[in-house]
């Protein structure tokens, strides 16, 4: 699937990003501790954070990046494969409904604090078998805290995360009933 990344697009970064992931399957200590962490301020303290940290050191690493890295970094300890697709494509996806409801995916989407996100995607994460492309939830965590963190927000209303997300999710869903 070709995906649009809009905030994580670099692919030196997503090389570095899938490098550091595919790490924490030889390192379970590190795994537990993010697993472990119950804010993307937690994942701050984690060690296999700082070895994403100065990974992408940089922009991504800048004050007004941080926690949404965090954030990434705390919810891609919960996923065990890679199956290419988008957060919300995989989220509707499923064999006679949706792996996500539409009640808890729009819980997602009315998040109002990275916090509640964090935990929300986690959730969802458990809810996929914990199957999704490491690189879309990146992304996507990134482009929700660039948002609604940072008030930097796309004048063009298909660029936005929630737009997306609803587009995404909404698309793929019509495909399962």
């Amino acid at each position: 699937m070709n995906q649009r990344y809009v905030v994580f697009w670099n692919s030196d970064d997503q090389t570095k990003l899938l490098s550091w992931w595919s790490s924490l399957k030889k390192n379970p200590g590190w795994r537990a501790e993010l697993r472990r962490a119950e804010t993307p301020a937690d994942v701050l303290l984690c060690q296999g954070f700082r070895y994403l940290y100065y990974e992408l050191a940089g922009y991504w690493t800048s004050e007004k990046n941080i926690l949404g890295l965090a954030a990434a970094a705390g919810v891609l300890a919960h996923i065990d494969n890679d199956n290419g697709k988008s957060f919300a494509e995989s989220c509707a996806t499923g064999n006679d409904k949706p792996a996500v409801s539409e009640l808890r995916f729009s819980q997602i989407q009315k998040s109002r604090s990275l916090d509640e996100v964090y935990i929300r995607m986690i959730r969802a994460i458990h809810l996929l078998g914990k199957a999704v492309s490491p690189v879309s939830v990146t992304d996507n965590i990134l482009h929700w805290t660039k948002e609604m963190e940072n008030g930097d927000v796309d004048s063009d209303p298909h660029k936005r995360i929630l737009v997306r997300w609803g587009l995404d999710y909404f698309q793929n869903l019509s495909k399962t009933k």
